[in-house]
Parts: structure tokens; C-alpha cells; sequence
């Protein structure tokens, strides 16, 4: 077990008294164990004490862990308490508590409180936070002309600890001033020192407890309205339960019973002119929520577990039939994951789901005869991770990934080391992984991919850097459940920054970097391109605005993926890249961010330059309501694609695109339990292609006049979506949710339409929609032996 050296130290009282969440600290035990703690800042002064006195005070009994924290202001007006969704702090003051059960600097949680008592809450590991963590736990807050109060509440069921002893118990507070814009920590985060959990302070005279019984359940019922694109419409009625498991403090298995999606955020989706897949984000709260140890070595993209059939796009049909219905998505039967830890150390983790059998349907067109096609068989997705704790919060980990499909279709399995080290002050880091990738067909037709990566650095201090080397060779593929966007490629890496966290008279802190970088096609052992990057970026002491700059060379590269044919390449100019963004202090009412990105492309009469900007403003009016718009746009001058193959030639295209995407949310939130979020986003990008080239075996471009017309591959696509939904918390953990969902694509070739002519006509064409609604209910064991 790693030992870790806290900085501070805070004692933690056992009661039997009854304490009432109230945010009123009226009770005798509070007053005796309540302590003034000296927080230090950690922006915008690093190191100096806060400019408030904070009071806190520890107390737990069998079943919960309290927390009491009374700050000081200078008058009421200091106290910011916007009301926002759960997880949303907005521009509020608020408090955190952060804790580490085992003290290893290796998984953690995080329990947060704004000042209107809005409540966040994420999981804390060794490489960043999951804020989709969610679990149930109580809070009250009171504000005073000259103080607020926060009152908390954890149920040791809501966390894993060790069972049988506490004293390496971690632990520190976060304090939060949005008008005096200070953040500040009991236990002082040293922004130049390597992790964060490792620099908790400890918990003395917290001895073993024995929690009760840690079973939860939760049914759901939904009403879900669908109606098409083609105007069919569909009412279903769907009922399922979620259930929750934690056996000997220490494994937890999350059950999931037909699972219910219908209120998930619909997708950017976007025109994909690349040869590669693209990659969209993970809505699903079931999938977000706990399978944070999964995310190890980046290998599990979960959007496969009821995704797109594999052979929707492999129907085999006659001259004389149609496909006249096609699934898109497959129906997931259930959902299991199972995690914990032993006494040694080690994580484990198990994530399983069922697919159910998708078929298209096929009509003949001259006798009306319909057929089914498999697309998809009955499909299994398992994910085992071993996650064994090491030496100084090292680790040393083992995933397998494995597909088993119903069948004559292929499965597919992924196997993959990973191997992490530091030093004893985690002034140094390494960081190894091998990887390999298998599917299996029939015939005992096998394809076996290799994956390696190593990495060593310096990772803590003003100076830090490392270098890094990554392969991937051509038959490497872990897209049956994962995500790599391409293959067959080598890369050489490295990077030196220094960072400055000692305000001075401009920044309050700051950092410079410089990366280099260089990129191989591994089977032939090509140079594919290099880049070498010069970066800053700083925050400026009096206005607290933000500040990032970069700038690139790429050298004269060759693309060997977008001629569609195995180990054929174009070549591609050498470019410089500048970029600069900045953004105001988030934490006003009215605040505002914007980016550009201007490309020069040297030596080419086929690519010019190129031009790429964005901007966002947030605003918050009064405690209630918050409103973001977002622009972004896209202006690529000229540029080359392919667009079709003829007489076995490749032929490309010079395109000039425009992009222009923009996005509305706002939210209304009615009380810290009862939120309204609506977000309306409308994608639009036009392609005008001008010439047409051949490609040569050597790379180059000439001009062809291949009888073909390239304004034939012009492309004008809209993609408008509206999310509503509105839910009200009656119950802890207990959730009722309306939700409407409306999407409509428009897709033609009129390059020279303008953008409200497109809106308008987006707006007209047929639509699909969606609407739920969705009751959750909260159902502790406990609760129900006592009655």
C-alpha cells in the first residue's frame, strides 16, 4: 500500500447525537468540535492565505460522514448564489469536500456545495474528474449578513473505504469566492507538484465503522411519442429498473434492466468529408456514470453497446427488391458493471451488455414479397479491467475487451498491459502499454494487431518535459468496441514547458511550451509530416482574463489515407499555423471567449489559406436564469479531396468550404431541485468544388479532364436539433423528466444559397421527434426493512 505524506492533519469526532441537516449548526457537539482552518490560495495569489476565515468542523456515526463550514464575508453582497443544474456550480461561492478512504492518491470523490445549495458531486482518480459521479447525499446552506453556512451529510454508502481500518483516511476542503474570485484549499495544491489527491491532508481518530446494508433500487416508467421523418408516429410505454449493489464496502455491481435512453442529448453531427469515422460523445447516463477505472489506456468506446448495426451497409439485394426498412441503432437488452477493491489493492471492474438481433426488411418490387435480413446478431460486449496499486501510486493494469457475436459474424477481442511509474516525490513519471488487437473470422481467417507506447518525463517543478514513442501497425483495429480513427502509423514526441504560478505584475500565472513532433505510415516507413509548436498561455492578474497562444510549423507532408487506396499518397504543402484565444473572468454575470486560427500554406497553387474562428458569451441574469450562445466559423479557401475513382484512376478535387456552426442554451432553474434546459444548435456547411485533378504515383496533383463535372459533388447540409428537458428532484434521488427532442437535416447541392434561406428551408423539411416522459423512484433497502 502506498504511503503518502499529508500536510495537514484534521481530527474527526464519533456522535450519537441526532444531527439535523439544516445549515443551522444549533447542536452542542457542533459547537465543541467546530475549528477555525487557515486556507491558502491556490489562484489568484498561489501560496498566500485566504483573504476570509473559514470554520470547519468532522463528525461521523455508523452511517454518515458530516461536515459543517461557516465563512466569513465582509457583507451579504459578497455572497454569489446563483441557481443552476445539479452539477453546475455557474458563478456561485461554494464549498467542497474532497476525501481519498484509502489514501493511496489513486481514486477519490468529491462532494461540492454552492451557495444557493445546488449540488455537484464527481469521482476523483489519478488522471482527471468524472462529473457524471452521482449519488445520493443530503445538504442545507444558510446565508447571514456576514457569513454562510454549508451543512453536509455523506452516507458511507455513497462511497467505497476501507473496512477495516480508517487511519490513512485523506481529506481536504476547496472554498470558492466568485466576487473576490479566490480559490482557495485547507490543505494547500501546489499547481507545480504532479497529482492532487497526494497533497489531502489526514484524518486522525477515524476508526472502522460497520455501514448497513447497501442496496438500492431504481424502477423507472416512461411514456416515450416518436414520430419520423415520414410522419409514422409511435407511443410506447416502457418500464425498467436500475439496481445498485455494494458488497463488504468494497464491490459494487450497477445492474440496468431494459434500459431507457429516449432523454439522452442528441449528437452534433456533423458532414464528414474524411475517410474516417467520426466520433461522438457519450450521453448515456449509465455509460458516463462509474466507468471511470474503464477509461484506462483509452481503449472502450461504449457508443458500440446499441450503435449502428454491422452489416447495414453490407445488404445484398437484386435488381428487383428495395430495402424498405433499415434499424440504425441496435436494442440494448441489459446492462451490467461490477467494480471494487481488495485489501491489496487491486481494482477491479466489469462492464457487460447485450444487444439484441436487428434485421432490415426487403421487398421485391414486382410480386410485393418481403424478406428479412440480419444486420446485426444477438451481441455480447465485455470489458475486464485489473487495475493492481503500486509503489508510490504506481500501477500496473490488465484489459480485455472481448465482442461475441451470434453466428457466423466475426468477434473480436482486445488484450492490452499498461504499466505506470513514479518516483518517490512524483518528480518522474513513466508510462508503458502494449497492445493487441484480434478479430476472428470464419475459416480460421485471424487478424492480430500490435499497439505499443512509452513514455518517461519530468512531471513536477517549474520545468517539466518528456519524450514519448507510439506505433500502431496496419492490422491494429479495436473498433468493435473502441475507437481508433485510423491505424498503420509511428510517432515520435517531445515536449519541454515551464510554468510560473507566482503572481507578478501582469499574470497571476503563466506558461510556456515548446512540443515537436513526428509522424510515420509504419509499413512502409514513410515520413508522413512533422510539427514543432511554440506556446503560451497566462492569466492577467488585474482583469483575471485568460490568455492561450500558439504557434505551428508543419513541414511538407504526404497524406496516405485520403486517396481511398491502401498505401497511395498525396502531397501536401507546408504550412504555418498561428492561433490566439482569449477569454474574460467566467465568474461575472457577463463573460465572453473567442479563438482564431489563421493557417498560410507555402508553395502551392492548390491549397491558400485558410481561416477558422469562434466566440461564446455567457450570461447570467439574476439567480434564476443563464443563457450561452456560441458561433463558430470556417472558411478553408481552397483545399484538395478525393471525389471518385475513374478508369482505376484516383481523382481529387479542389474545394473551397465554409462552415458556420451555432449554438443556444439556456436554463432556468426554478429552485436547486427543479431545472428547465433548453439547447438548440444548427450545423451548416457548404462544399464548392472548381477543379479536378488526377493523383500521381509520386503524390502530386496535375490538372485532369476526366468527363466528369466536379460541381456534381458540390454540397449544401443543414443539421438543426432542439433538447428540452425539464426535471424535478421530489425525493432524494427520486427524479420526474419531461423531454423534447426535434431533429432535421436538409441537404441539397445550391452552394450560392444564403444562410437564412437554409434555416428557413432546414426548419421546413420533415422533422423527427421525440417525447418522454420519465419517472425514476429511489428505493433504499433500509428504508424498507424498517417499515
Amino acid at each position: 500500500m502506498t504511503t503518502l505524506h499529508a500536510q495537514k492533519s484534521i481530527k474527526i469526532n464519533r456522535t450519537t447525537e441526532s444531527i439535523k441537516i439544516d445549515g443551522e449548526p444549533s447542536e452542542a457537539i457542533w459547537q465543541k468540535h467546530l475549528e477555525t482552518r487557515e486556507f491558502t490560495q491556490r489562484s489568484p495569489d498561489n501560496g498566500k492565505p485566504s483573504k476570509r476565515t473559514s470554520q470547519i468542523g468532522l463528525l461521523y456515526d455508523d452511517s454518515y460522514l458530516y461536515v459543517l463550514g461557516i465563512f466569513s464575508v465582509e457583507n451579504s453582497t459578497e455572497i454569489n448564489n446563483q441557481l443552476t443544474e445539479r452539477d453546475d456550480p455557474g458563478n456561485s461561492d461554494y464549498f467542497g469536500i474532497q476525501m481519498d478512504p484509502f489514501g493511496e492518491a489513486r481514486e477519490g470523490y468529491d462532494f461540492t456545495v454552492t451557495a444557493a445549495n445546488v449540488q455537484l458531486d464527481s469521482k476523483l482518480t489519478n488522471t482527471g474528474n468524472y462529473d457524471n459521479f452521482n449519488v445520493v447525499w443530503d445538504s442545507e446552506v444558510t446565508l447571514h449578513d456576514n457569513y454562510w453556512v454549508v451543512e453536509v451529510r455523506i452516507p458511507f454508502n455513497s462511497i467505497r473505504f476501507p473496512k477495516d481500518a480508517l487511519d490513512n483516511f485523506k481529506i481536504n476542503f476547496q472554498r470558492f469566492s466568485s466576487k473576490l474570485n479566490e480559490d482557495s484549499f485547507w490543505s494547500p495544491i501546489d499547481p507545480n507538484q504532479n497529482g492532487y489527491m497526494n497533497q489531502f491532508g489526514t484524518v486522525t481518530n477515524f476508526k472502522s465503522i460497520n455501514p448497513p446494508l447497501n442496496l438500492s433500487l431504481l424502477p423507472f416508467v416512461s411514456v416515450v411519442h416518436e414520430k419520423s421523418v415520414d410522419g409514422e408516429t409511435k407511443t410506447t410505454l416502457n418500464g425498467g429498473m436500475d439496481l445498485k449493489y455494494v458488497y463488504d464496502n468494497a464491490y459494487t455491481l450497477d445492474v440496468s434492466l431494459i434500459p431507457d435512453f429516449s432523454q439522452a442529448q442528441s449528437d452534433n453531427q456533423i458532414l464528414n468529408l474524411s475517410p474516417f469515422e467520426v466520433q461522438f460523445n457519450e450521453n448515456r447516463q449509465f455509460f458516463v456514470e462509474g466507468t471511470e477505472l474503464f477509461d484506462k489506456g483509452g481503449y472502450l468506446y461504449t457508443r458500440r453497446i446499441g450503435g449502428r448495426p454491422i452489416n447495414s451497409d453490407n445488404i445484398q439485394i437484386s435488381e428487383e427488391e428495395e430495402i424498405i426498412e433499415n434499424p440504425v441503432s441496435t436494442n440494448i437488452l441489459n446492462l451490467i458493471k461490477f467494480s471494487g477493491k481488495s485489501k491489496s489493492g487491486l481494482s477491479i471492474g466489469v462492464l457487460n451488455g447485450i444487444t439484441a438481433k436487428s434485421e432490415a426488411t426487403v421487398r421485391n418490387t414486382e410480386t410485393n414479397e418481403q424478406r428479412s435480413v440480419i444486420t446485426n446478431p444477438i451481441t455480447n460486449y465485455n470489458s475486464l479491467v485489473l487495475d493492481q496499486a503500486l509503489k508510490n501510486n504506481g500501477s500496473l493494469t490488465l484489459i480485455n475487451n472481448s465482442v461475441l457475436r451470434n453466428g457466423s459474424d466475426y468477434d473480436a477481442n482486445l488484450t492490452a498491459l499498461l504499466y505506470r511509474y513514479y518516483s518517490k516525490n512524483r518528480t518522474y513519471s513513466a508510462y508503458f502499454k502494449k497492445g493487441i488487437s484480434q478479430q476472428y473470422f470464419e475459416n480460421d481467417r485471424n487478424e492480430i494487431g500490435h499497439e505499443y507506447y512509452a513514455y518517461a518525463g519530468k512531471v513536477s517543478g517549474k520545468w517539466t518535459g518528456g519524450f514519448s514513442y507510439y506505433l500502431i501497425d496496419d492490422k491494429w483495429d479495436i473498433n468493435d468496441f473502441g475507437f481508433n480513427a485510423r491505424n498503420n502509423q509511428s510517432r515520435w514526441r517531445g515536449d519541454v514547458s515551464y510554468a510560473e504560478n507566482k503572481p507578478n505584475n501582469t499574470f497571476s500565472n503563466y506558461q510556456l511550451f515548446v512540443l515537436g513532433e513526428h509522424y510515420y505510415y509504419h509499413s512502409l516507413q514513410q515520413k508522413e509530416n512533422a510539427n514543432y509548436i511554440l506556446g503560451f498561455n497566462g492569466t492577467l492578474k488585474k482583469s483575471q482574463a485568460t490568455i492561450f497562444a500558439d504557434v505551428t510549423y508543419s513541414e511538407k507532408g504526404k497524406n496516405f489515407y485520403e486517396a481511398r487506396i491502401k498505401d497511395r499518397h498525396f502531397n501536401k504543402p507546408a504550412k504555418f499555423q498561428s492561433f490566439l484565444e482569449y477569454q474574460t473572468n467566467a465568474n461575472k454575470n457577463l463573460s465572453f471567449s473567442g479563438y482564431a486560427i489563421f493557417v498560410n500554406h507555402f508553395n502551392s497553387e492548390i491549397y491558400k489559406d485558410d481561416f477558422i474562428a469562434g466566440y461564446g458569451i455567457r450570461a447570467r441574469a439574476g439567480q434564476h436564469l443563464y443563457a450561452y450562445f456560441s458561433q463558430g466559423f470556417e472558411n478553408l479557401t481552397k483545399s484538395a479531396g478525393f471525389i471518385a475513382m475513374e478508369n482505376d484512376a484516383i481523382v481529387f478535387g479542389q474545394r473551397a468550404i465554409n462552415v458556420l456552426s451555432n449554438v443556444f442554451t439556456l436554463n432556468y432553474a426554478v429552485n436547486s431541485k427543479l431545472n428547465f434546459n433548453l439547447r438548440a444548435r444548427h450545423y451548416w456547411i457548404q462544399v464548392a468544388y472548381s477543379k479536378q485533378f488526377q493523383l500521381q504515383e509520386n503524390g502530386v496533383l496535375t490538372e485532369s479532364n476526366y468527363d466528369l463535372n466536379v460541381d456534381d459533388f458540390d454540397d449544401n447540409f443543414n443539421q438543426f436539433n432542439i433538447d428540452v428537458l425539464g426535471t424535478w428532484q421530489f425525493a432524494p434521488a427520486s427524479e420526474l423528466s419531461l423531454s423534447y427532442k426535434l431533429g432535421a437535416n436538409y441537404f441539397n447541392d445550391d452552394i450560392r444559397s444564403s444562410y437564412l434561406d437554409n434555416l428557413e428551408k432546414t426548419l421546413g423539411e420533415n422533422t423527427s421527434s421525440t417525447i418522454s416522459l420519465k419517472m425514476t423512484y429511489f428505493l433504499d433497502a433500509n428504508i424498507l426493512r424498517k417499515r
